[in-house]
């Protein structure tokens, strides 16, 4: 924000002696004299370069396994995407903060990111493997499931953020098409990520109209040595409008460029029925 007046240096012609005469505070700048206001970091700074333009662009996974089942050949940017998970994952959301985490980091880098979430658990300097910077973060605690709801259309339809992530369990078709709608002509994409801390899950009762729905289930890693391997889950794409679904084990990359690789490709589609000839 820029202050509501300036200072000026007074032309060396000019008398001083009014502005000498003042009494001055202990450490107030001089006259003429203030250095120039340190740089914001640079997610602070996005906030005041206003929305962005929504661009109708993909982020690829670089594979085309992946990317040939996804609407326009990578995941829609500007619109809202859903994933979940499974067993104690449901509850703690490691899998999927970590998926999440992985796409954020190639998604508008020099924007910030909302994370909204009622639970207090997420540790920003763990996102890094993942490569995401934790500067980028604007952490937001709401109290419940519905308040995490209404900070995420709000922060969507300013259109500042890169993307805004949101932790809830609850979350009824209408809500979804409230966020989809935020999200469509203000250059940010939201992710909702399906948690339930406290165990008590709950089925839907209608779907989401989330472009893309994710389910994750951990897989074991391959020994480096004696060290454990990087991180790999079996990523299930269940629905993607424009798309079509399709399963893959995927393994999260120490490459910036590639967070996530995909490991082995899973059947994507239904086997085709048996023809059966007859006598």
């Amino acid at each position: 924000m820029r202050p509501p007046f300036y200072i000026a240096e007074r032309p060396a012609d000019e008398s001083s002696a009014p502005s000498e005469a003042l009494p001055r505070a202990e450490g107030f700048p001089r006259p003429g004299r203030l250095s120039r206001p340190k740089a914001l970091p640079a997610h602070l700074a996005a906030l005041l370069r206003g929305p962005a333009k929504s661009s109708g662009a993909s982020l690829p996974f670089n594979d085309p396994r992946v990317d040939a089942c996804l609407p326009g050949g990578g995941l829609p940017l500007g619109q809202l995407h859903e994933i979940g998970a499974a067993g104690l994952d449901a509850e703690t959301a490691v899998l999927p903060t970590a998926f999440i985490a992985a796409l954020l980091a190639r998604i508008a880098p020099a924007r910030p990111v909302f994370w909204i979430a009622p639970v207090s658990d997420l540790h920003p300097p763990g996102l890094l493997p993942y490569g995401l910077d934790p500067n980028r973060l604007m952490l937001v605690r709401p109290a419940k499931d519905v308040d995490t709801l209404a900070a995420m259309e709000v922060a969507l339809r300013e259109g500042v953020a890169g993307a805004v992530v949101g932790e809830v369990g609850q979350f009824d078709r209408t809500a979804s098409r409230r966020l989809q709608l935020a999200c469509l002509g203000h250059g940010s994409t939201g992710f909702v990520l399906r948690r339930w801390p406290h165990g008590n899950r709950t089925t839907d009762r209608e779907a989401s109209v989330a472009i893309t729905r994710w389910h994750l289930t951990a897989m074991p890693s391959v020994k480096d040595g004696k060290e454990p391997g990087l991180p790999r889950w079996h990523v299930a794409l269940t629905h993607a409008r424009g798309g079509r679904p399709g399963e893959w084990i995927m393994e999260a990359s120490d490459d910036a460029t590639h967070p996530l690789r995909v490991v082995a490709a899973l059947a994507d589609h239904a086997p085709e029925p048996r023809r059966v000839r007859l006598a």
